[in-house]
C-alpha cells in the first residue's frame, strides 16, 4: 500500500454556477496533498465551468453533452479515467464543502481498516450545521435505508468510526480497483439508492462500509433538485424506493409500500407545494 496514494477527487456537476466554486475552494485548504480533482460535467447550461482554471490549474474537466444523471454520469467518468493512474476516487457533490483534514482522516482510516472498503465522511447539513450523515442503516424486514443521526446537534452527539451498512453517495470514497470490479453503478438506479446498490453489492464480496467520524464535510442538501421540498426529488426517491424493494425480493414489503406510496403522493405533494410557496 502506497503511504500517500492519489486520490482523484471527482465532482459531479450539473448547472453548479452557485456552489461549485465554493467546493473547489474548499479542496485546495486540504492539508492532503495527493489529490487532483476532476469536474464531470453533466451537460451544464450556466457558466459554472467558466475561469476554473483561475481557481487551481490541478482541476481537470470531463464534459457530458447531456445531463446523464448519477449513476450514468459517473460511469462515463470512470471509463474516461480508466488508464489513469488514480489509487482512489472520492466521490463528492457539487454543493459540499470540505475541511482541511477531511481528506486526511479519511486517508488515516485507508491504513486502519484497508484499501479494499469503502469510506464516508460525517455529513453536516450546511443550512442548520444539523447532521445529515453518521453513517447508514438498512432495516432487516423492509429493506429501505435511513440515515444515523439525522437532524441531530452534532455537538450533543459522540459517533465513533465504525462499520455501517452503506455509504453516502453525497462523500464517497472508494478505490479505483473496486470501482473497476463492482463495474460501477447500477444505471438502473440514477437518481438515489445507487449507492446503497454498490455497496451491498461490494458487501457481498466481503467490502466493508466504513463511517469515518472524525473526517467531517458540509452539505447544501438537493441543491441541484431545487431544495429539501423539490417535487422532482420527491418523484426520484420514491421511483428509486420502488424500485430497490422490488429488486431486494421483498414482493410482500414491495406491494404494500407501493400502495401506501401512492395513497400518500397526493398529500406529500400538496406539502411539497406549500413549502415551495412558503419559502
Amino acid at each position: 500500500m502506497k503511504k500517500y496514494p492519489l486520490i482523484n477527487i471527482l465532482i459531479l456537476n450539473w448547472n453548479g454556477k452557485k456552489v461549485l466554486n465554493n467546493c473547489l475552494k474548499s479542496i485546495l485548504t486540504s492539508s492532503y496533498k495527493n489529490y487532483k480533482i476532476t469536474v464531470v460535467d453533466n451537460g451544464s447550461s450556466d457558466d459554472s465551468l467558466k475561469d476554473l482554471n483561475k481557481i487551481s490549474n490541478k482541476i481537470n474537466i470531463i464534459k457530458i453533452d447531456k445531463n446523464l444523471g448519477y449513476s450514468k454520469g459517473y460511469n462515463y467518468a470512470f471509463k474516461k479515467l480508466k488508464n489513469d493512474n488514480d489509487d482512489y476516487y472520492f466521490l463528492l457533490n457539487n454543493d459540499t464543502i470540505i475541511y482541511k483534514d477531511t481528506l486526511e482522516r479519511l486517508h488515516i482510516s485507508i491504513n486502519q481498516f484497508g484499501s479494499n472498503n469503502i469510506f464516508s465522511p460525517k455529513i453536516l447539513n450546511s443550512n442548520n450545521n444539523l447532521i445529515w450523515y453518521a453513517g447508514g442503516r438498512q432495516s432487516p424486514f423492509t429493506k429501505l435505508t435511513y440515515h444515523i443521526g439525522l437532524n441531530s446537534d452534532e455537538k450533543r452527539t459522540e459517533y465513533k468510526t465504525t462499520t455501517t451498512d452503506f455509504v453516502s453517495g453525497c462523500a464517497m470514497l472508494i478505490s479505483k480497483s473496486l470501482v473497476d470490479s463492482l463495474n460501477g453503478f447500477n444505471e438502473s438506479f440514477n437518481f438515489y439508492y445507487e449507492d446503497v446498490e454498490l455497496c451491498l453489492r461490494a458487501k457481498n464480496n466481503n467490502t466493508k462500509c466504513i463511517f469515518v467520524h472524525d473526517s467531517i464535510i458540509s452539505h447544501k442538501i438537493s441543491s441541484s433538485m431545487g431544495g429539501r421540498f423539490s417535487i422532482l426529488k420527491l418523484y426520484y426517491k420514491l421511483v428509486s424506493s420502488i424500485k430497490f424493494l422490488y429488486l431486494s425480493n421483498n414482493f410482500f414489503v414491495f406491494i404494500l409500500y407501493f400502495l401506501i406510496n401512492i395513497i400518500l403522493l397526493p398529500i406529500r405533494l400538496l406539502f411539497t407545494l406549500i413549502k415551495l410557496i412558503i419559502s
